[in-house]
């Protein structure tokens, strides 16, 4: 290699080390620096809790983790009774002896939200939210003219 090769290679090399390497590294820094300094803030429970799995040599992260899922799996029943209760609730007529304008905002609230999300599920699974078109209805014709408003 020559030394004009070698001074390209070089030059090269800082750029890239300069306008990609060197952000980068300057970002990570940042997030690393903001991340101890809220560590140093946290709520004394939490603290206790890092500190003994830092001296036992595991993962704090990890083990909330854990114990997340077990909890959820053992309140799963919890949710399956308190979701038949609720349930047994509506049918009673209870909701409705008790049901005011605010109910009224807070359940077209809840069903506005449940249409969009059926929107949303419709546009992802078929690309479309007309109706399917069947084969023998008459703008099946356009099918075959690219004017299908399916597409």
């Amino acid at each position: 290699m020559s030394s004009t090769q070698a001074a390209v290679g070089k030059k090269s090399g800082g750029v890239f080390q300069r306008f990609v390497v060197a952000p980068c590294a300057n970002t990570a820094h940042k997030i690393e620096h903001r991340s101890a300094t809220k560590l140093q803030r946290v709520e004394p429970a939490v603290a206790a809790w890092i500190k003994t799995h830092e001296s036992t040599g595991a993962d704090a992260a990890a083990m909330s983790t854990k114990r997340f899922l077990h909890e959820q799996q053992q309140l799963l029943s919890y949710r399956v009774v308190r979701f038949f209760d609720e349930v047994r609730f509506l049918g009673s007529g209870q909701y409705f002896k008790q049901y005011n304008f605010a109910c009224f905002l807070q359940d077209a609230r809840f069903f506005t939200q449940a249409l969009f999300i059926f929107l949303c599920a419709v546009l992802v699974g078929r690309r479309s939210i007309f109706a399917p078109i069947h084969p023998d209805s008459p703008l099946a014709i356009a099918l075959d003219h690219k004017v299908n408003p399916n597409y």
